[in-house]
């Protein structure tokens, strides 16, 4: 049986990355009591990413490559974003969990390049772009604790992802439904 679930996944990694950004920008000086209500947010958004992510790393449900450029960095960040979610409800600091976005960040630079290599998508230089600047973003952040100049620029590349994610992923809930992908598929007990 095929299951795509990808344009979720796709979803989830638009907002992980904006509201990764948005946390950066807007509250990673703040109080405890004034972030905390954020935690739940991370959390969902984490579980929404990890879970689906895990069964495509688990499963290959897609062709060949795929299911590793998509599905074990989907894993990684949304374990990272569904942990983050319970650090910040705890009030713990989010320093020692931010170096984790490190190794995270090359793993998705190198992604972008065998994307580009291999030519894995439709657009490889599009997704590569993505996977790029989300991932040096990533690398970022853990600096951008101590060196606040970084803030904006980590900010700012985790922004252009999301867009370029945003953009993709519109396109695939535009084709994906249509009778050339998955618009004509049937589950094997409907199939005559």
């Amino acid at each position: 049986m095929f299951i795509d679930y990808l344009t979720l996944m796709m979803v989830a990694v638009v907002t992980g990355s904006l509201l990764a950004a948005f946390y950066g920008w807007r509250y990673l000086d703040a109080p405890v009591e004034v972030v905390r209500p954020w935690g739940w947010t991370f959390l969902a958004i984490g579980l929404v990413l990890a879970v689906p992510g895990l069964h495509l790393t688990l499963t290959w449900p897609l062709p060949g490559g795929n299911n590793i450029i998509m599905g074990e960095p989907a894993v990684y960040f949304g374990v990272l974003l569904a942990i983050a979610g319970l650090v910040i409800l705890k009030g713990h600091d989010l320093r020692p969990l931010a170096w984790l976005s490190l190794p995270g960040g090359i793993v998705l630079v190198t992604i972008a390049v065998a994307i580009l290599q291999h030519r894995l998508t439709r657009s490889p230089v599009m997704w590569a772009t993505a996977y790029a600047a989300i991932g040096i973003g990533a690398i970022l952040v853990p600096f951008a604790y101590r060196v606040p100049v970084l803030r904006p620029i980590a900010g700012i590349l985790l922004l252009v992802g999301a867009a370029i994610f945003a953009f993709g992923t519109i396109g695939a809930y535009i084709e994906h439904p249509g009778p050339e992908d998955f618009g004509k598929w049937q589950p094997l007990p409907m199939r005559s």
